[in-house]
């Protein structure tokens, strides 16, 4: 059996598809059978990722002479898949060819686009949303994080609820591991940070709900000078916000906007932050959250139904719409330390629950059951 993989998520600076996409083929690889063959395709450049030098696995990179992604993933794709005879596609980034010559499984992991337009208002998001509708139509089968994100893609594709299969998200073990490890300010200096700080990782967009987190983080600092030296550490791309806060807040010195942090520097990230806050109106599973509890670190977060669904109650809920709210449950977690140690100790072990190979074994599983 010979399993096409589209892994151009893993060139240059790792997203969450490319974490995702990273520890799903490692433990697939442990658990595949012998005679299944992976062919990854790449479109500039082979990463040094260790499991692509496994001896089931082909690593090949598409060339074109002008970069151009539909071009790439839709018509020049699908012909090398014939090419290498491939008897199923995987991606795992919401899209499929338009001409699809294979078997196809997706990985939708949420559909933002689709339930939220008015966050996306530029030209180019029109074609995605439709872009990516018609690939979770045109897939065989269609892979997602949370019950959630399953009931939106049926609920806004029109998709048979039989097609779309709920997988749980694993946890790398680093952020576990690391733990008894001697904590470093090697990283914190590197960014910049130098005194106590509230943590927020993600890409910055609208839906990320930021404004509201620095005007709450403003207000805890107003009115409790114990905080006076307390930093928000603001750790993601920029989607689009980014100007817009720093024209609102570019003359505060307890902001810290790193942008895109290295790999490896994130689990010390999450180790000495005080808090996470992530306030998101939209999510489909929530990686910071799963990382900052298995930490140690414990979170605030907004009061949403994936977030219920995934976390239980091993975080602080809040409205996201409530600033008072926000304000309130972070001076909670910083000053409380029975919450503190609780919400820790009880983070830490339900986020080891989340196991990569499981992900691998079921997702695994749809590839046979489907090829």
């Amino acid at each position: 059996m010979r399993i096409g993989i589209d892994c151009r998520s893993l060139e240059g600076q790792k997203t969450g598809v490319g974490v995702y996409l990273s520890n799903l083929m490692q433990h697939i690889i442990k658990l595949a059978d012998e005679s299944i063959r992976f062919i990854c395709y790449f479109e500039n450049e082979i990463p040094s990722v260790f499991w692509l030098n496994d001896k089931r696995i082909e690593a090949k990179i598409i060339k074109l002479p002008v970069q151009n992604n539909l071009f790439w993933s839709s018509i020049r794709l699908p012909f090398e898949l014939v090419e290498d005879r491939v008897d199923l596609f995987h991606s795992p980034s919401y899209t499929t060819p338009f001409f699809k010559l294979k078997k196809t499984i997706v990985t939708i992991h949420d559909i933002s686009y689709a339930a939220n337009p008015e966050w996306y208002p530029y030209k180019s998001d029109y074609f995605r949303r439709y872009y990516y509708h018609r690939s979770a139509k045109s897939a065989d089968i269609i892979l997602t994080g949370s019950e959630f994100s399953k009931n939106e893609i049926i609920k806004y594709y029109g998709i048979d609820e039989w097609k779309v299969k709920v997988i749980y998200y694993g946890l790398d073990k680093r952020f576990i591991d690391d733990m008894g490890s001697k904590a470093s300010n090697s990283v914190l200096n590197k960014y910049g940070i130098f005194d106590d700080y509230i943590l927020y990782v993600g890409n910055l967009h609208y839906r990320r709900n930021l404004e509201r987190l620095i005007e709450a983080f403003i207000t805890l600092k107003n009115e409790n000078k114990i905080f006076e030296t307390l930093k928000l550490v603001i750790v993601g791309k920029d989607e689009g916000s980014l100007n817009k806060l720093l024209s609102l807040y570019s003359s505060r010195s307890d902001l810290i906007f790193t942008d895109y942090v290295e790999d490896e520097d994130i689990p010390e990230l999450y180790r000495q932050a005080k808090c996470l806050a992530l306030l998101s109106f939209y999510e489909g599973f929530g990686f910071p959250i799963l990382e900052s509890m298995a930490s140690g670190t414990p979170s605030v977060v907004s009061d949403i139904e994936v977030f219920r669904e995934i976390f239980k109650d091993n975080c602080l809920f809040v409205n996201p719409y409530d600033i008072n709210e926000i304000t309130q449950a972070i001076f909670n977690v910083l000053t409380n330390n029975e919450l503190y140690r609780d919400l820790s100790v009880k983070g830490k072990t339900y986020a080891s629950s989340f196991d990569w190979e499981n992900t691998a074994r079921k997702t695994l599983d749809q590839y046979l059951s489907c090829a």
